[in-house]
């Protein structure tokens, strides 16, 4: 009798050390987890810091082009980085003489 008593009361302990360390290994994989996706959120949002730069970027160039054509000064805004090209063509109005002289 003694002896089946130990039994079930080794049992029971075999069970709540097996539980316990179950437990302890999914808070840790649960701690992995937020650690990954923590990281992973920093990297989102440099990324979308990144790319709302661009596009507010985009923006003023669309606005900057408008604003020239609106203009007529033949100017062409190139891709990234580069400078704004002016396009020379010979204007009318220069050519002729302001004073209605020939």
């Amino acid at each position: 009798m003694r002896v089946c008593r130990y039994i079930c009361v080794l049992l029971i302990i075999l069970i709540m050390t097996i539980f316990t360390i179950s437990e302890s290994s999914r808070t840790v994989n649960i701690g992995y987890n937020i650690a990954r996706m923590e990281k992973e959120l920093k990297r989102l949002s440099e990324e979308n810091k990144k790319l709302e730069y661009k596009s507010d970027r985009l923006k003023v160039r669309e606005k900057v082009s408008l604003r020239v054509k609106d203009m007529k000064l033949n100017l062409i805004i190139p891709d990234k980085g580069k400078d704004i090209i002016l396009v020379k063509k010979p204007r009318e109005h220069m050519d002729k003489n302001p004073h209605g002289k020939s």
